[in-house]
C-alpha cells in the first residue's frame, strides 16, 4: 500500500510539474503571439498612416486640377480612414516614448495629424482654393519625418518585447527536459512491467480493432456504392432534362410539316365533299408532298431515338458528328430564339468515344448559352454562338464554344462545375448539367472542361462572353 501511495504521489508531482511548464509555455507563447499580432497591426497601421499622408496630398492636387467626383469621393474615404487609423494608434500606444511623440511638445504628433486632417476637410469645402492645396502639401511634407519615427519606434518596441519573451524559452526547455527525465526514471520504467502484464489485453484490443476496421471498410464500400448510384441517378436526371428539351424541339420541328400535311389533306377532303374532280397528277403531287413531310417527321424521331439510345461501348467517332447531331436537335430552339450559330469544325478529327454522350455534353453547354442569350435585347445586340474545333501541336483536340451573353460573374465562375450549383430558379435549373458534363469528359475521355470570360470582336462590334473549352488529350 505504501509503494502504491508513493507512486501516486510521484505521478501527481510530475503531472503538476508538466502542467505548470505547459501553462507557462502556453502563456509565454500566447503573449508572444498577441504581442506580434498587436505590433504587426500597429506597424501596419502606422505605415499606412504615413502612406495616407502622402496619398491624400496627391489626391488633393488631382481633385483640385480635375474636379473629378470619383476622385473626390475617394479622397473623402481616405480622410475617414486616416481619422480611424489615427484614433486606433493613439488608443493602443502604451510606451512612454511613443506617448511623448504623440502628446508632448517636441513632436506633438496628435495635434499635428488632427490639424492636417482639418486642412483636408477645409479643402473639401473649398475645392478651388489654391492656397489650401499648397498648405496641405507643405504640412504633409513636414509631417512625414515624425510619421516615419512612429513606424520605426513601433518596430523597435516589437523587437524588444519579443526578445524579452524569447528569453524565457531556455527556462521552459530546461524545466520541461528535467520533468521528462524524472518521468522516464520514475514512471516509464515501472510502466514497462505493467505493459508486459497487459500484453494479452492489447492483443484482444488489436483483434477488436481489426474487426472494427473491417466493419469500417464495409461501410465505406457501401457508401461508395451509394455515391455511384447517386452519380448514375444524376446522369440519368441530366439526360431526362436534355430529353425534355429535345421533346420541345421536336414539337417545334413538327409544327410546320404537320401543318403542310393537314392543309393538303383538308384540301383533298374538301374537294371530295363537294364532288369536285381530282386530277391524278394533282393527287400524286399532294401525296408526294405528304411523303416528304412524313419522311422529315420520321427523321426527327430517328434523331431523338439515337440521342436517348444507351451505348456504353466506346467506338471510333468523329467529333463533327456529335456537334452536328447536337445542332440538329437544338435547331428549332435556336431558330425560334433568333440565335445565330457560327460553326468552324474539322470534319477529320476522330477518337474513341460515344457520339450520344459527347452530344449530351455539347447540348448542355449550348442550352446554358441559349438561356443567357434569350435575355439579350435583340434591338441592341445580336445573339451569337461560335463553335470551333482544332488540333493543337501537342496532339490535343479542343472543342471551343463561345457566346456573347456577357460572361459569367467572377464570384461564381469557379463554381459552375460543382454538383447542384445553379444560378437558375429551381423550376428551370437543377445544377447537374455542367457537373455531369465535367464528370463525363474527365472520367470517360480523360479530358477536362475549362471556362473563362473572353472579350472579342465580331463584325466590328465588341462583345464579352463565356468561352467553354472541351479538351481531349491524345
Amino acid at each position: 500500500m505504501k509503494t502504491i501511495l508513493n507512486i501516486k504521489i510521484t505521478y501527481a508531482i510530475l503531472i503538476f510539474s508538466l502542467i505548470f511548464w505547459a501553462f507557462f509555455a502556453f502563456f509565454t507563447m500566447n503573449q508572444l503571439i498577441n504581442t506580434q499580432e498587436i505590433y504587426a497591426k500597429l506597424i501596419n497601421v502606422s505605415g499606412k498612416q504615413r502612406m495616407l499622408s502622402q496619398k491624400t496630398t496627391l489626391m488633393v492636387k488631382r481633385v483640385y486640377e480635375t474636379k473629378d467626383k470619383n476622385l473626390l469621393n475617394h479622397l473623402k474615404e481616405l480622410i475617414t480612414t486616416m481619422k480611424s487609423d489615427h484614433g486606433f494608434l493613439l488608443y493602443n500606444t502604451r510606451s512612454k516614448e511613443l506617448k511623448k511623440i504623440y502628446l508632448e511638445k517636441e513632436h506633438n504628433l496628435d495635434i499635428r495629424v488632427k490639424n492636417y486632417i482639418s486642412l483636408l476637410e477645409t479643402f473639401l469645402d473649398n475645392l478651388d482654393n489654391k492656397y489650401i492645396v499648397e498648405a496641405i502639401q507643405k504640412y504633409s511634407f513636414e509631417l512625414l519625418p515624425t510619421l516615419d519615427l512612429v513606424v520605426n519606434r513601433f518596430e523597435n518596441e516589437s523587437e524588444e518585447y519579443t526578445n524579452k519573451l524569447k528569453d524565457r524559452e531556455l527556462l521552459i526547455l530546461f524545466g520541461t527536459l528535467l520533468t521528462i527525465f524524472l518521468e522516464a526514471l520514475l514512471i516509464v520504467i515501472p510502466s514497462v512491467n505493467r505493459m508486459i502484464q497487459t500484453e494479452d489485453e492489447l492483443k484482444d484490443l488489436n483483434n477488436n480493432l481489426a474487426k472494427k476496421i473491417e466493419e469500417q471498410k464495409n461501410i465505406i464500400l457501401e457508401e461508395q456504392n451509394e455515391i455511384k448510384k447517386r452519380d448514375k441517378l444524376s446522369y440519368e436526371q441530366s439526360k431526362l432534362v436534355s430529353m425534355g428539351e429535345m421533346i420541345g424541339n421536336i414539337a417545334h420541328q413538327w409544327r410546320q410539316p404537320l401543318s403542310v400535311i393537314t392543309t393538303i389533306v383538308s384540301g383533298i377532303s374538301l374537294k371530295l365533299e363537294y364532288d369536285e374532280k381530282i386530277e391524278k397528277k394533282e393527287l400524286n403531287a399532294s401525296l408526294e408532298k405528304i411523303l416528304v413531310q412524313a419522311d422529315y417527321l420520321s427523321k426527327t424521331i430517328d434523331d431523338f431515338r439515337s440521342f436517348i439510345k444507351v451505348d456504353k461501348k466506346p467506338t471510333k467517332i468523329k467529333i463533327s458528328e456529335s456537334i452536328n447531331k447536337s445542332l440538329v436537335l437544338l435547331e428549332s430552339s435556336l431558330k425560334v430564339n433568333h440565335i445565330k450559330v457560327d460553326v468552324s469544325i474539322d470534319e477529320d478529327l476522330s477518337m474513341l468515344g460515344n457520339v450520344n454522350e459527347l452530344s449530351q455534353v455539347i447540348i448542355n453547354i449550348l442550352k446554358n448559352a441559349k438561356d443567357v442569350l434569350i435575355n439579350l435585347d435583340e434591338e441592341d445586340s445580336q445573339r451569337l454562338i461560335f463553335i470551333k474545333t482544332e488540333k493543337t501541336k501537342d496532339n490535343k483536340f479542343i472543342i471551343s464554344i463561345l457566346d456573347n451573353g456577357g460572361g459569367i460573374k467572377e464570384e461564381i465562375i469557379n463554381r459552375i462545375f460543382e454538383p447542384y450549383f445553379t444560378t437558375k430558379h429551381s423550376t428551370i435549373g437543377t445544377g447537374i448539367g455542367l457537373s455531369m458534363c465535367d464528370k463525363i469528359i474527365r472520367e470517360r475521355y480523360r479530358g477536362n472542361i475549362t471556362v473563362e470570360n473572353k472579350t472579342f470582336y465580331y463584325e466590328k462590334e465588341k462583345y464579352i462572353g463565356a468561352l467553354f473549352k472541351i479538351i481531349f488529350y491524345r
